[in-house]
C-alpha cells in the first residue's frame, strides 16, 4: 500500500484540496489527512509549524471532512484515514465523530492513545477502525495480540523519534513481523523521503506513507505534485 500524508486546511483550503485530489489522481491506495491540533507531540517541526499555522488561521474539522467526502466521492476506492490526537476526537465526541464521518473514513490514527488504550474510545461511542502502531521495541506477543484488530493497515514506525527525524531506520523486523503474525497489511511511516526509502519500504513491509516531506510542498502543490509523481509508478 502507498499513502501520503498532508496536513487538513493547511495552508488554506484551496491549496489543501489541490493536494488531496493531486495524491488521489496519482493512484495512491490511501490519504493520511492530519487534523490540526495545538499540540502535536508525535510531529517533528516541519508538520508542527504546519498544524500551528493551520490553527492560527482557524482551520475546523467540517471544512476539511467536507473536501475528504468529496474526494471519497469522486475516488471511492481510496481510503481516507484521519491522523489526529485524543482530545480533537474526545472534544468533538466518540460518538458524534463516528456518525459525522464514519461513512467516508476508513480509519484514524491516534498518536497519543496506546494501542492497548484503544478500547477507552471505543468504549465511548468511536466505532471508525482505529489503526495500531506497532515499533522498532514493539514485544511479539504484543504485535501478536493485533490479530484481530479490523484496520486497513498496521503502521510501523521506522524509527524511535518524531515525523521527520533525521535517524536512520535500522531495519522492518517488527514490520515484518507484524505482517507475518497477523496477516494484516503493514505500511512503514517515519523517514521516508526518496524513492528509494519508498521502494525498501514496499519490499519489507509491503506499504509506506510519506508526512514531512510531502508537508513541505503542500505550500505549492505543483511542487508536491512533481514530487509524488516520482511514486507513482513503484
Amino acid at each position: 500500500m502507498k499513502g501520503f500524508y498532508i496536513v487538513g486546511g493547511y495552508p488554506d483550503r484551496e491549496k489543501f484540496r489541490e493536494c488531496l485530489f493531486a495524491v488521489a489522481e496519482n493512484g495512491f491506495e490511501f490519504i493520511e489527512i492530519g487534523i490540526p491540533f495545538s499540540e502535536p507531540v508525535a510531529d517533528g517541526p516541519v508538520i508542527s509549524e504546519a498544524i500551528h499555522k493551520a490553527v492560527a488561521n482557524g482551520v475546523n474539522i467540517a471544512e476539511i471532512m467536507n473536501d475528504v467526502r468529496e474526494m471519497k466521492e469522486k475516488y471511492p476506492e481510496i481510503k481516507a484515514i484521519v491522523m489526529t490526537y485524543a482530545n480533537i476526537i474526545n472534544g468533538y465526541g466518540e460518538k458524534a465523530f463516528s456518525e459525522a464521518f464514519g461513512d467516508i473514513l476508513d480509519g484514524v490514527i491516534i498518536p497519543d492513545v496506546p494501542t492497548r488504550m484503544h478500547f477507552w474510545m471505543q468504549e465511548r461511542g468511536l466505532i471508525i477502525p482505529i489503526v495500531p502502531f506497532v515499533t522498532p521495541i514493539s514485544r511479539p506477543l504484543d504485535i501478536e495480540d493485533l490479530k484481530s484488530v479490523k484496520t486497513p493497515f498496521i503502521y510501523y514506525i521506522s524509527i524511535m523519534g518524531v515525523t521527520g527525524s533525521d535517524t536512520k531506520s535500522s531495519g522492518a523486523d517488527n514490520g515484518v513481523l507484524a505482517g507475518q503474525l497477523t496477516g494484516n497489511p503493514v505500511i512503514t511511516g517515519f523517514g521516508i523521503r526518496t524513492p528509494q526509502d519508498a521502494k525498501n519500504a514496499l519490499d519489507s513491509t509491503g506499504g509506506f506513507v510519506i508526512g514531512t516531506e510531502a508537508v513541505k510542498r503542500q505550500g505549492e502543490p505543483a511542487e508536491l505534485i512533481n514530487y509524488i509523481e516520482q511514486f507513482a509508478s513503484l
